[in-house]
């Protein structure tokens, strides 16, 4: 006599796996010819106390921070002093006309959604 097993978590396992993908696939970044540019560019978030907003590009030149707008909420994300992915950001809230912090922890696979503290006014 065998038994049969059933593994229906299997056929659901893709699904799985992509909500547990990259969320940096969903942010986009603004390329820069220098570091000063990315700077100036950067300005408002920079004093709006986003650290880091530049990082350098593999091959010349600089990127500006992550960058990602939900539903009229705009997410920036800048780096570490290592040049990687910092654990947290600045949004923007559009409706509002105010300025927030997040937490982003980086997991292996970029950032773990949920992980947002409350934000400030500005």
């Amino acid at each position: 006599m065998s038994k049969s097993f059933t593994f229906p978590l299997m056929a659901a396992l893709p699904v799985l796996l992509a909500s547990c993908g990259n969320d940096l696939d969903r942010y986009s970044r603004t390329s820069y010819s220098s570091y000063e540019q990315c700077l100036i560019a950067n300005r408002v978030l920079i004093d709006r106390g986003l650290s880091n907003p530049c990082v350098y590009r593999s091959g010349g030149g600089y990127y500006g921070p992550y960058t990602r707008v939900v539903s009229g909420t705009t997410r920036y994300v800048g780096y570490d002093r290592l040049g990687k992915v910092s654990s947290a950001g600045l949004t923007y809230d559009s409706k509002r006309g105010s300025y927030g912090n997040f937490k982003a922890p980086v997991s292996r696979g970029g950032f773990m959604s949920g992980a947002r503290s409350g934000s400030f006014g500005g």
